[in-house]
């Protein structure tokens, strides 16, 4: 499966490239990243993607609005982030941006495979900065989850007619709750993305929709109610007056290196 989604990856970037975009960072974010993919006749995991575009001289110039957008693919949706949004978004530790600087999936162009290098190499030392704002995004997630996991939003409501809630939500939220104990009790973002295997079988059926209409209104009542708890008793123990924030700054420098990398390439030409 990983070869086929590099495949998949390197097609991706070849047909962003021909659009025109310059394409430094690829990778897969959702279900294989949690060891929670699908493939059988209940149901077929799609293959997301989260593309960080750089900007060209003239979209500087022309003071152009970032790229942020979604497109369809042959695979699921790629999700297409100029890099000044997607620093912006993952400084503000947003789980689905975090991942993706921790999976396994993902090409980077040549070009800036230095300033990749050293994002990898800081990486959880970023994350340590950010557990506090952490801790409040991934409870806000979850808060999200809980709202859409009964919402006929027009691409679930097939699931809320046939079960009266989307279990995929559900799924999310209880992975969310997992994620946020997993890392606060190892430090380890990366080893924590896996949920142990103990609870996959479970989260797998919240994703089939496997419990009860009645059963999944209790088992989301019950991991908000804990996981409200425990970010308010995390939040306690963390003083964020003394937490030193530097590392954003050096992030940003690094994104910024990407941008001035391209100019001057333009400039070459």
């Amino acid at each position: 499966m990983s070869e086929y989604l590099f495949e998949c990856l390197k097609k991706q970037k070849r047909k962003l490239e021909k659009m025109g975009y310059t394409v430094c960072y690829l990778t897969v974010y959702g279900s294989q990243n949690y060891g929670l993919e699908l493939h059988n006749d209940e149901y077929q995991s799609d293959i997301d993607m989260k593309a960080i575009i750089v900007p060209t001289l003239n979209d500087l110039v022309k003071d152009s609005k970032p790229v942020s957008t979604t497109i369809d693919t042959e695979w699921g949706q790629c999700d297409l982030k100029d890099i000044r949004t997607f620093f912006k978004t993952l400084l503000k530790a947003n789980p689905s941006y975090i991942e993706t600087i921790f999976t396994d999936y993902y090409i980077v162009d040549d070009k800036f495979k230095n300033e990749f290098d050293d994002i990898f190499r800081l990486r959880e030392d970023l994350v340590k900065v950010l557990s506090a704002q952490f801790i409040r995004a991934a409870y806000g997630m979850m808060c999200e989850k809980e709202k859409a996991l009964f919402h006929p939003y027009p691409t679930i409501k097939h699931k809320i007619d046939k079960f009266g809630y989307d279990g995929k939500q559900l799924s999310h939220a209880y992975r969310l709750w997992y994620l946020m104990q997993d890392y606060f009790n190892s430090n380890n973002f990366k080893n924590s993305m896996h949920p142990n295997k103990s609870v996959i079988g479970e989260l797998i059926d919240y994703k089939l929709n496997k419990p009860t209409l009645e059963v999944a209104k209790n088992e989301i009542k019950e991991v908000m109610g804990k996981a409200k708890q425990f970010r308010d008793e995390v939040l306690i123990d963390i003083d964020e007056g003394k937490t030193d924030y530097s590392i954003k700054n050096y992030f940003i420098d690094l994104s910024q290196t990407i941008i001035e990398n391209k100019i001057i390439e333009e400039c070459r030409k």
